[in-house]
């Protein structure tokens, strides 16, 4: 099958899947609509079941990324057909709006984790998002995550740098990121004339011309040259 455009051998990973000393039987298959989909392991387990992060770490260290299942569901035995071969349309249909979580839903504490829960939710087409739940093992990859830098950034009218999402990819996590982005926002836009309080009004004028690009120099010269040149028509008329 292809993801994202991305050729993927769902055989090679349920081969490593089942190289795991607590896997029976696994499969693999695809899940999602166009732009949000994802793998899902359906996992067979010997004695007791093995954690959905430690499959997911177990094929991550053995395959790339792209090919590493979003989440993984359990299963007693797989649906076969009389053949033989497992039905894959039997499998059961995945929860999209928990995958990829084994923790209990946590509700935002504050505006920013409201409006980032709302972000993700909307762009991995989930219902809810639980403040700690990891944006990548809900499905996200890198392509979703671009869109959720995005939105963050108009919606919060700062620049956060995609790195922060890999780094932090929790609501938990980024929320901060958020907060301090805001700050330093907030820092550059304290104008220079406050910045530069005593100082003479020739002193504040060349602080604030200093901190103009050579463009912004130019244009503000062009404007008074053709304010001058209005007026001095206006004087010979």
């Amino acid at each position: 099958m292809k993801l994202r455009g991305i050729r993927i051998e769902l055989g090679e990973i349920e081969q490593v899947l089942c190289s795991h000393p607590s896997v029976q039987a696994a499969v693999v298959a695809g899940s999602g609509s166009e732009g949000a989909e994802r793998l899902i392991g359906y996992v067979v387990h010997k004695s007791s079941p093995p954690a959905s992060s430690e499959l997911r770490r177990f094929v991550r260290d053995r395959l790339p990324e792209h090919m590493t299942p979003a989440s993984f569901i359990m299963l007693d035995t797989l649906p076969l057909l009389p053949n033989g071969k497992v039905d894959r349309r039997a499998l059961p249909t995945p929860d999209h709006a928990r995958l990829g979580t084994e923790r209990a839903y946590l509700a935002p504490r504050n505006a920013v984790e409201e409006k980032l829960a709302g972000i993700m939710a909307e762009v991995l087409k989930i219902e809810r998002v639980s403040v700690h739940d990891n944006f990548f093992e809900l499905g996200g990859h890198s392509l979703l995550g671009m869109q959720v830098v995005a939105r963050v950034r108009r919606m919060f009218q700062v620049e956060l740098p995609l790195r922060s999402l890999f780094e932090e990819p929790t609501i938990a996590g980024l929320c901060p990121e958020i907060e301090k982005a805001e700050k330093l926002e907030e820092s550059r836009l304290v104008p220079a004339l406050t910045k530069n309080r005593g100082l003479s009004k020739r002193e504040q004028l060349l602080a604030r011309l200093d901190q103009l690009t050579d463009e912004e120099v130019n244009a503000l010269l062009n404007t008074t040259r053709a304010q001058q040149q209005s007026e001095q028509e206006g004087e010979d008329s």
